[in-house]
C-alpha cells in the first residue's frame, strides 16, 4: 500500500527522458519545513524545470527562480548534460559538481561558461569526498584520483570518468554518529543494517571505474571480538537500490560488483535498442542483441535476485515461458520516484509519462 511522502523523507525522482539520465534529489525538509533540491545529470531541461516547479508548487508565470543546492554532471556525454546550461540559466544554483574530464563539445563548453558567468561555485569531484545535508550523507565513490590523473586520453574513456554517488539517509545525525563510533564496545554505524537506506547512482561507470571503487571501498569483516577499534563489518557498497550504470549496457557493472552491492532494487534509465552483429567463428552467422539494457546486465541483476524497473517499460513487458509478463504492473514507460525514509526501507512508484511528456510528482509512494 502506498504511503504519504513525509517531510523528513529523502525523495529521488528518476525522470523518464528516453536514453538519458535526469535525476532530481529532494532533500529532507529543515526545521522550518523547507526542502533543498539537487540535480544529478540533465538530458531534458524543459521536463526538469517543469517538474521542479511542480515540486515547489511554483505558480504558473512566476518569475521567482528555483534554487538548487547543487547540480552534478557525472561526465560530459550529451545524454547526461544536454539540458544543464538551460537549467542553470533558469535557476539559482549554489554548486556545480564536475568530474574533471574536459570535453571539447559545445554543450560542455556552454556549461562551463554559464558556471563562470553566474559565479557558481565549481567542485572537481573525486572518490572520498563527502557532503552532508542534515542526516543525508553523499559520498563520491568515483572517479578515483588514479583515474583522474590519467585524464587526457591516457587510457581513460569518458564513461570511466563518471562520478558515482553513494547516498545514505540515516536515522541519527550522521556527523555525530561517525564521531562516536569508536567510543565503548559498540558502534551505531557498524551495527545498523548495512545498506538499508543507501542508494547508489552509478552514472555511466564501466569496468575500470568499478575496479578502483572495489579497491577503495572493500568489504571488511571483523577479526574476532567487537572492540572499539575493530568494527563488526563494513561494506560501503551495500545498498538498497542502485541506478544501473550506462543504461544497462554490456560495458556497465560486472556481476561480482552487484554481489557486493546486493541491492533489492535496480533502476535503468533507458530506451531499448537492438543491434545485429556479424559472426565468423561460430555456426551462427549473425547475432541480434538488446543493447539498453543488455542481456548480460539483466542476467547479472536477475542472478542476484534484484527487482528491476526501467523507464521505458520494455524489460517489464517481456513475456515469460508461462505467458505472463515479467512485471505486468509496470510494463509501460514512466518516471520512477523513490522514497528513502531516515534509516528505513526504500520504496518506489512508477508513473505513466512518456519520454516527451510532462509528469506530476506523486503525493504517495
Amino acid at each position: 500500500m502506498a504511503k504519504s511522502i513525509k517531510k523528513d523523507d529523502l525523495v529521488i525522482h528518476f525522470l523518464n527522458v528516453g536514453l538519458g539520465d535526469n535525476i532530481i534529489l529532494e532533500l529532507p525538509a529543515d526545521s522550518n519545513g523547507n526542502r533543498e533540491y539537487g540535480l544529478v545529470d540533465c538530458y531534458n531541461d524543459y521536463k526538469t524545470l517543469d517538474y521542479l516547479g511542480k515540486l515547489l508548487n511554483k505558480p504558473t508565470g512566476s518569475t521567482d527562480k528555483i534554487r538548487l543546492r547543487f547540480i552534478c554532471a557525472t561526465h560530459p556525454h550529451s545524454d547526461h548534460i544536454r539540458g544543464i546550461s538551460k537549467v542553470m540559466e533558469n535557476t539559482v544554483c549554489k554548486e556545480f559538481w564536475d568530474s574533471g574530464f574536459r570535453h571539447n563539445s559545445l554543450t560542455y563548453s556552454r556549461i562551463l561558461k554559464t558556471v563562470w558567468d553566474n559565479k557558481i561555485q565549481m567542485l572537481r569531484v573525486s572518490s572520498g569526498m563527502e557532503w552532508y545535508f542534515g542526516r543525508v550523507r553523499v559520498t563520491a565513490l568515483s572517479p578515483s584520483v588514479l583515474l583522474r590523473n590519467r585524464y587526457g586520453t591516457y587510457g581513460v574513456d569518458m564513461n570511466n570518468a563518471s562520478i558515482v554517488l553513494r547516498i545514505e539517509h540515516t536515522r541519527e545525525n550522521s556527523v555525530l554518529m561517525q564521531s562516536s563510533k569508536y567510543i565503548g564496545n559498540s558502534s551505531i554505524e557498524a551495527e545498523k543494517k548495512a545498506g538499508r537506506s543507501v542508494v547508489i547512482l552509478a552514472g555511466d561507470a564501466e569496468f575500470d571505474s568499478w575496479s578502483h571503487i572495489c579497491q577503495e571501498y572493500p568489504k571488511i569483516e571483523r577479526t574476532s571480538t567487537h572492540k572499539p577499534l575493530v568494527r563488526k563489518m563494513v561494506n560501503n557498497l551495500s545498498s538498497s537500490l542502485v541506478k544501473v550504470a550506462h543504461h544497462g549496457s554490456m560495458h556497465s557493472t560486472p556481476l561480482d560488483v552487484y554481489e557486493k552491492m546486493h541491492p533489492q532494487k535496480a533502476i535503468i534509465s533507458t530506451r531499448q535498442r537492438q543491434s545485429t552483429k556479424k559472426l565468423k567463428q561460430t555456426t551462427i552467422n549473425e547475432l541480434t542483441r538488446n543493447l539498453f539494457p543488455h542481456d548480460a546486465t539483466i542476467m547479472s541483476l536477475e542472478e542476484n535476485d534484484i527487482k528491476v524497473l526501467t523507464t521505458d517499460g520494455m524489460y517489464e513487458g517481456q513475456e515469460l515461458s508461462n505467458g505472463h509478463k515479467k512485471d505486468a504492473d509496470n510494463d509501460h514507460p514512466g518516471s520512477i520516484v523513490v522514497v528513502v525514509p531516515p534509516g528505513g526501507k526504500v520504496r518506489w512508484r512508477k508513473l505513466k509519462d512518456a519520454a516527451d511528456e510532462l509528469a506530476n510528482p506523486p503525493m504517495t509512494v
